[in-house]
């Protein structure tokens, strides 16, 4: 794992007190800060957050058996028809349903697949999608009002699966993207995906890897993934199985964690479109 440059700092603003609401995760205060850490520092933060996110209790050992679900397509809502740019980012609505985020500081580009309502903190969109009836959900309304507060330096992308029917116990399908410009994770080889997936265990009580690895995208540009599954009580008193997939792209500066937050339950349905979603990447010039 490469050294990183610079005073070593919390990546996320805040994000001490979130990580602590989720037993079995240590906060970022109580590991030592040096460099063979930060980047597990910054994986045990990101994942805290998407708990988090969905309001997200006590992991438990109990297990629930996952029902088949039938997959669906939920148009996501349309919440702007041109470009909005905000902490230089652009996220525009295609007439295809889609919608492209373009990175201008992480100097990177995405495609939106059209089931994700997807939003930035402090944004134009934020407070129309905030408003919008197909938001109304409480559960959803929760998740929104966790993600205001967060640093959108930092914290450049969430999409939300606002489908009424995929909402698990409370719990809300989500994908974010994080940036942190002071680490870089070498794709050289696995070594770092490894320690990475190694620590997982340690600082997020009952999660369990379930795989890990290197892969390549459609125009050859390689990124790691990890994915692991937490047994979990939501918020609302039901015991599900938390699926996350981690996916870990280098950029020209610093390291981008794309993560999967899903349930047993649904992860055949959502994990083919995040999977088109990690296919759309391109580093731009």
């Amino acid at each position: 794992m490469k050294q990183h440059r610079g005073i070593l700092t919390t990546i996320i603003l805040g994000m001490t007190a979130l990580a602590c609401v989720v037993p079995g995760l240590q906060p970022a205060s109580a590991i030592p800060p040096t460099p063979d850490t930060r980047l597990e520092r910054m994986v045990a933060e990101t994942v805290s957050a998407a708990l988090v996110l969905t309001q997200q209790a006590a992991p438990t050992a109990t297990e629930v058996p996952s029902a088949t679900p039938v997959p669906t397509i939920t148009n996501t809502p349309v919440i702007a028809a041109s470009p909005t740019q905000s902490a230089e980012s652009v996220l525009d609505k295609n007439t295809d349903g889609t919608s492209s985020f373009v990175d201008l500081n992480g100097k990177y580009q995405m495609t939106v697949p059209m089931q994700w309502l997807a939003v930035r903190i402090n944004a134009p969109e934020y407070e129309i999608v905030l408003a919008s009836p197909d938001t109304a959900d409480p559960a959803i309304q929760r998740s929104l009002t966790t993600i205001k507060n967060q640093d959108p330096n930092v914290f450049r992308l969430f999409m939300l699966d606002v489908a009424p029917e995929h909402i698990d116990g409370g719990f809300v399908t989500n994908v974010n993207l994080v940036w942190d410009q002071q680490m870089e994770v070498s794709l050289a080889d696995d070594t770092d995906i490894k320690g990475i997936a190694a620590t997982l265990p340690t600082t997020l009580q009952g999660a369990e890897v379930t795989s890990m690895g290197l892969n390549l995208t459609g125009n050859e540009t390689p990124y790691g993934v990890i994915t692991a599954r937490t047994p979990a009580f939501t918020q609302d008193g039901s015991a599900i199985v938390v699926i996350q997939k981690l996916v870990f792209f280098d950029l020209p500066v610093g390291t981008l964690t794309i993560t999967l937050s899903t349930t047993e339950k649904w992860q055949s349905t959502v994990e083919p479109s995040f999977d088109e979603f990690v296919e759309s990447f391109i580093v731009l010039e």
